[in-house]
């Protein structure tokens, strides 16, 4: 399946907007699931739902061509919502099939929560596929949740009290208000990848892993390591008391039919392994 970083995907009349709609009604996009575990144990804590866009031909559009383009427009509006619900409507499968009963992560984009109607949106998705809202978490980044306006964190603030989690995705690579951080129901911080990934080569990256952990575990909260890719990795993460960890080390993001199989995988594995 080829892989185009310039594959046009705008339409011949019309705008994105109507490109997005199209592409949904077409099946052009589909969700793939990345997978979390406990860094001690190994067992399923969870997973990311990460959206996918093939065209036609086979072409692949990588979502960080068509994300972007999809935020300067109504369209990120279209693809939050359909995301939101393939993510759940699928998590619910699991839990109707007993396959599994975790929870599973979306990311949010910063226009999403101009949206004074997207608490509503997402709590009216949750009542129509039956997902428990504990089930849901909303990945956001440092510059989506320090940028906005209060009426927007105020819209957060409606989503957790309603019992949907968030995480707080590529931490240490925004801009952190650790006094607003102390105000905004968060329950994770996410360690950007690429502190991850220099730690075991790098001291200086090693030194602010540690410290982000550090930090969530003073404030009440779990840390999540992206990105982790070798036991060395995962080596560290387990010394500095990191509390879940994600990557490839783990499995690349999975098709929903391949879910089943790595769960029963992954429960076949050696505890710690």
């Amino acid at each position: 399946m080829a892989v185009n970083q310039n594959a046009t995907i705008a339409p011949g009349a019309g705008t994105f907007s109507d490109r997005v709609r199209d592409a949904i009604r077409h099946g052009e996009l589909r969700l793939a699931f990345q997978p979390q575990a406990d860094t001690h144990s190994g067992r399923l804590t969870g997973f990311e739902a990460l959206s996918r866009w093939r065209l036609d031909d086979g072409t692949v559009i990588p979502p960080d061509v068509f994300i972007p383009m999809a935020e300067t427009s109504d369209a990120i509006h279209i693809l939050g919502e359909w995301t939101v619900r393939q993510a759940c409507e699928t998590a619910t499968g699991w839990m109707q099939e007993g396959i599994a009963d975790v929870p599973v992560a979306v990311n949010l984009s910063a226009r999403q929560l101009e949206d004074p109607g997207f608490a509503r949106t997402v709590l009216g998705i949750l009542a129509e596929t039956g997902l428990p809202a504990a089930n849901l978490k909303l990945e956001l980044t440092e510059t989506a949740l320090f940028e906005h306006s209060e009426s927007s964190r105020e819209v957060l603030t409606q989503l957790r009290g309603a019992g949907v989690r968030l995480v707080l995705d590529d931490f240490g690579t925004g801009y952190s208000s650790l006094s607003l951080l102390r105000r905004v129901p968060v329950e994770a911080l996410k360690i950007d990848k690429h502190f991850t990934q220099a730690m075991v080569q790098d001291r200086d990256a090693a030194a602010i892993v540690r410290a982000i952990i550090d930090l969530a575990h003073a404030l009440g909260m779990q840390a999540i390591a992206e990105g982790v890719e070798t036991n060395d990795e995962l080596l560290y993460l387990r010394a500095y008391r990191c509390d879940r960890i994600q990557g490839y080390l783990l499995a690349k993001p999975l098709d929903t039919a391949q879910v089943p199989d790595f769960i029963r995988r992954l429960a076949a594995t050696p505890t710690g392994g």
